[in-house]
C-alpha cells in the first residue's frame, strides 16, 4: 500500500514537471508519456514480484522480467540492424518499451492472483515501516544523480558517440550481470530475517558465506573470460564497438564486487542496521558523482579536471565499489562479530594467475589457428576455466559437495520438477 501511494505521488509529481517544463506543447510529449506509463507499469509489477520472490516462487517472480529483458533487447537488435527502414528510431523505441512493460504487468497480475492476499493496513505496520525506511530516503535521492549525472556530462563534454561507446556497456551488459545476484537478493534477505528472528546467527553465517563464495566464483570466472578474450567477443560480435573495449575490462569489477558484498549489505538492513547501511550507500554515490565531476569533464567551473571521457566514467563507476566492499564487511563485523572470509583473497589472486597463464597459452594457440577467431576463442575460455577449476581445487576452494551443487543446478529436470510445484500450489 505504502509504495502504491509513494507511485501515485510520483506520477502527479511527474505530470507537474512536464507542465512546468512545458513538454505538454512539444513533440517530445508523446515520448514522455510513453515512457512514464512505462515505469509506471514496472513499479507496479514490481510490487508483485518483490511478493513472488519472498514467498521463493522464484520462477513465477523471474519470468516476467525475462520477457522485458528479452523481447526490448530483440526489439533494439532490430532497430540496430533497420535503422534506414525505421523513420522514427525515438518513437519505435518508446512503443516497444511501452508494449513490452504493457504485457509485463499483465502476466505479473496473472501469476500473481493465487498469490497475494489484500489486507486493510495496520496503521502501526505502516507506522514502523516508514520509521525503517526513512534513512534511505536521502540515499534513494542521491543515487539517482549518480546514476546519471555522468551520462549528461559525457554527452556535453564529449558528445553523443562517447556516451552511445559509453552506454552500450553500462547500459546494458553491466545491468545482466547485475541481475544474476540482483534476481536471489531478495530471497536471501528474508531467510536473514527469518533467522534474525529466531536468532539463528549459525545459520545467518553459513548463508552469507555459502552466497558470498558461489558468487566469488562465478564472477571470477565471468572476469577471466573478458579479459582474456573481450577485445575478440566484440570484434567478432560487435565489431562497430571496439572503442567500448577498454570501459569493458574496468566496469567488469563491479558486478562482482557489488555480488561478493551484496549479502553483507542486505544483512545490516535484515538487522536493523539500516542507518549504517544508508551512510554507507550514500557515501559510495556521493563518491561516485566526485568522481564524475572530477574524472569526466575536461573543465568544471574555470577548473581543470582529469577530462578521462569514457574511462574516466567507468572509474569513476567502479572505483567506489571497492570502498564499500570493505565499508560493508567492517560494519558487519562491528555490528555482529561475523568475519569476512578470507578465502575470497586467495580466489582472486588465482583468477589472476589463471590469466597470466592463459594469456601465454593463448599466444601459442594464435600461432596454430591464425585467423580463425572463432576458435581460438572456444580454446582459450575453455582452457581458462579449467585451469581455475583446477586450481580451486588444489587448493580446497572447491569441495566435491560444491561440484554437485553446480552438476545439480544444470539439470533439466530439477528447474521443471520446481516449476511443477510452484504452478500447481
Amino acid at each position: 500500500m505504502i509504495k502504491v501511494v509513494l507511485l501515485i505521488i510520483n506520477i502527479i509529481i511527474t505530470l507537474g514537471l512536464l507542465a512546468i517544463l512545458q513538454i505538454w506543447s512539444t513533440v517530445f510529449i508523446v515520448f514522455s508519456l510513453l515512457l512514464l506509463f512505462s515505469k509506471i507499469f514496472f513499479c507496479i509489477g514490481n510490487i508483485f514480484i518483490v511478493n513472488l520472490r519472498i514467498k521463493l516462487k522464484i520462477f513465477k517472480a523471474e519470468m516476467p522480467n525475462f520477457f522485458v529483458i528479452t523481447g526490448n533487447s530483440l526489439s533494439i537488435i532490430y532497430l540496430a540492424f533497420n535503422t534506414s527502414h525505421i523513420s522514427d528510431p525515438i518513437l519505435y523505441l518508446s512503443v516497444s518499451n511501452f508494449i513490452f512493460y504493457t504485457f509485463f504487468v499483465i502476466i505479473i497480475f496473472y501469476l500473481s492472483k493465487n498469490e497475494i492476499k489484500i489486507n486493510n493496513p495496520k496503521k502501526d505496520l505502516a507506522r514502523n515501516y516508514i520509521k525503517d525506511a526513512k534513512p534511505l530516503i536521502f540515499f534513494s535521492m542521491i543515487s539517482i544523480i549518480a546514476t546519471y549525472l555522468g551520462n549528461l556530462i559525457l554527452y556535453y563534454s564529449f558528445g553523443n558517440e562517447s556516451l552511445g561507446y559509453f552506454s552500450s556497456v553500462n547500459t546494458y551488459l553491466i545491468p545482466v550481470l547485475l541481475l544474476i545476484s540482483g534476481s536471489i537478493s531478495s530471497i536471501y534477505l528474508a531467510l536473514f530475517s527469518q533467522d534474525f528472528e529466531k536468532e539463528d546467527f549459525n545459520s545467518i553465517k553459513t548463508t552469507l558465506y555459502i552466497i558470498e563464495n558461489y558468487s566469488s566464483i562465478l564472477f571470477l570466472s565471468i572476469i577471466i573470460i573478458i579479459l582474456l578474450n573481450g577485445e575478440l567477443i566484440i570484434s567478432i560480435f560487435l565489431p562497430n564497438f571496439l572503442e567500448a573495449v577498454p570501459i569493458l575490462y574496468i566496469m567488469i569489477f563491479m558486478p562482482y564486487l557489488i555480488a561478493i558484498s551484496q549479502p553483507y549489505s542486505w544483512l545490516l538492513v535484515a538487522g536493523k542496521k539500516q542507518k549504517i547501511n544508508a551512510r554507507v550507500n550514500s557515501f559510495v554515490s556521493i563518491l561516485i558523482i566526485f568522481l564524475m565531476l572530477y574524472f569526466i569533464p575536461q573543465e568544471l567551473f574555470f577548473f581543470q579536471t582529469l577530462g578521462l571521457g569514457v574511462i574516466g566514467d567507468a572509474l569513476a563507476q567502479t572505483i567506489p565499489w571497492i570502498f564499500w566492499t570493505f565499508l560493508c564487511r567492517y560494519y558487519i563485523n562491528k555490528t555482529l562479530n561475523i568475519k569476512y572470509q578470507k578465502t575470497m583473497i586467495l580466489q582472486f589472486f588465482l583468477a589472476i594467475l589463471t590469466i597470466i597463464i592463459t594469456f601465454f597459452i593463448k599466444i601459442f594457440l594464435n600461432g596454430i589457428f591464425p585467423g580463425n577467431l572463432i576458435l581460438l576463442l572456444t580454446l582459450s575460455s575453455i582452457i581458462a576455466m579449467g585451469i581455475f577449476i583446477g586450481f580451486l581445487i588444489i587448493f580446497k576452494e572447491l569441495k566435491r559437495e560444491d561440484l554437485s551443487f553446480f552438476i545439480e543446478i544444470l539439470k533439466l529436470k530439477s528447474y521443471t520438477e520446481s516449476v511443477k510445484k510452484e504452478f500447481t500450489r
